[in-house]
């Protein structure tokens, strides 16, 4: 999903779309805040699907036997494993972010991670319309698809959470948080299978 289409979902379901707009929006305030608030619920919806990927570190035998691993990574929001090429060898982790090896090591660390997702950029007041509006259709999301479509729902309800004659924000937030207690944080269902069985 792109930026702009997350913004004309998000738009539609608080009334704030106009297609004819540059930048969708009629309302000035609305438009200079959303940014910031798909980065903040992205923020908030990230940890109930994480975003699983891998970097590669290559040891060459004279390299230091210490790796820091945020010197290598900077988008680490929690760390899953790490393997090594060479079997024959092991490692140790005195802290969250530091990987020792064994003295004559050589090959490839591969670390195993969940990521922080991409965040939509914050333009500054002398931003054109159009320069906007470009980079709206050129992001894509990289979040979950089940998260991207909860999401509208969570910037909805920050949008108008200062609407207090309507209430509307509290109603897309009452929905926003029932629909993130629906998600199913497993990425893939476990699969059993049986064989044989009973004979009645």
């Amino acid at each position: 999903m792109t930026l702009k289409e997350m913004k004309i979902k998000t738009f539609s379901l608080i009334e704030e779309y106009y297609p004819n707009e540059t930048l969708l929006a009629e309302d000035e305030d609305v438009r200079n805040k959303i940014n910031s608030v798909i980065n903040e619920i992205q923020m908030d919806l990230m940890p109930l699907r994480k975003l699983p990927t891998y970097e590669d570190i290559e040891i060459e035998k004279e390299d230091d036997r210490e790796i820091i691993i945020s010197d290598s990574i900077s988008d680490m929001y929690q760390l899953d494993k790490i393997e090594l090429s060479d079997k024959n060898y092991d490692y140790t982790m005195p802290n969250d972010d530091t990987i020792v090896l064994e003295d004559g090591f050589e090959g490839t660390i591969r670390i195993y991670y969940f990521k922080y997702p991409k965040l939509v950029k914050i333009f500054d007041k002398n931003a054109t319309d159009s320069e906007i509006s470009n980079y709206d259709e050129k992001f894509k999301f990289d979040l979950d698809p089940i998260l991207l479509e909860i999401m509208p729902m969570g910037v909805g309800a920050e949008l108008l959470k200062m609407d207090m004659i309507n209430n509307y924000g509290e109603y897309f937030h009452k929905r926003y948080l029932e629909m993130k207690q629906s998600i199913d944080t497993r990425r893939t269902a476990g699969i059993i299978k049986i064989e044989g069985g009973y004979d009645i």
